[in-house]
């Protein structure tokens, strides 16, 4: 059997000396097999994009002392000098750009979830830069409460582009006004009960379930999922053939 959701690894797959957010990281989860990566995108003080989940990045200096520095008050040069992994087997890592992981995700087939840390401050900017690195309609933008209008400015830049937000960003409602939304549009959850999947499936959206491990995935793909998330620390690979493995689909029901 195949697996017919998207495997997806949240800030790539680590493992020792390596660091979560780094091409080494997308490259080891690309190479398990991920379907798509999760990364978080910001803006240095000269209008780069990185990927980074603080607004601060914590690091080391060539020496190996502690750095840490604002994204927003930083110019990428000095970005470039830090280390987050120096000892990662595929060579010392540094903080990468937006830029290089479009890159890697075109060339090694997956698809990437960008988490807009800063709402729809620079959601133009991202999505051209998806454009222009041939990755259109193959990213899901996590729009962190922006809504509708982010949205809709991102779908005139990138027509097939998809979206994520927590369930109470992501109503019938609120949504309303973006054309054909159940194709576009994921709600993402850690509570797997009956009634907060029925409540998120009841607004039309696709569903990612997140923070999977080999503890509570079964309970996860009870409802079917759209997308998984898995942590990097959760060997994803490992889990989806548990999965499948468990599944009887003659009659739909856990063996």
């Amino acid at each position: 059997m195949k697996k017919t959701w998207i495997s997806s690894a949240h800030r790539g797959f680590v493992q020792e000396n390596m660091h979560e957010n780094t091409l080494s990281a997308f490259l080891l989860a690309a190479q398990k097999g991920a379907d798509m990566i999760e990364t978080d995108a910001r803006m240095t003080a000269d209008g780069v994009l990185i990927a980074n989940h603080d607004s601060e990045i914590k690091g080391v200096d060539q020496n190996g002392n502690s750095v840490c520095v604002r994204v927003c008050d930083t110019a990428y040069a000095d970005v470039q000098k830090i280390l987050l992994a120096p000892n990662d087997p595929h060579g010392p890592q540094g903080v990468p750009t937006l830029a290089a992981i479009l890159h890697l995700a075109y060339f090694t087939g997956m698809q990437v979830n960008i988490d807009l840390k800063e709402g729809a401050k620079h959601a133009a900017e991202v999505a051209r830069l998806v454009m222009a690195h041939g990755m259109g309609g193959r990213v899901v933008y996590a729009t962190n409460g922006a809504g509708a209008p982010a949205i809709l400015e991102i779908l005139k830049i990138d027509p097939r582009a998809r979206f994520i937000d927590k369930p109470s960003n992501y109503t019938k409602e609120a949504l309303a006004s973006v054309p054909d939304y159940p194709a576009h549009c994921f709600a993402y959850t850690g509570d797997f009960s009956d009634e907060n999947i029925a409540r998120i499936r009841a607004n039309g959206t696709m569903l990612a379930t997140i923070s999977l491990t080999a503890e509570n995935a079964p309970a996860a793909f009870r409802h079917h999922p759209d997308m998984a998330e898995y942590p990097h620390t959760s060997d994803f690979a490992a889990i989806d053939r548990m999965i499948l493995e468990q599944v009887n689909p003659l009659d739909g029901t856990d063996r």
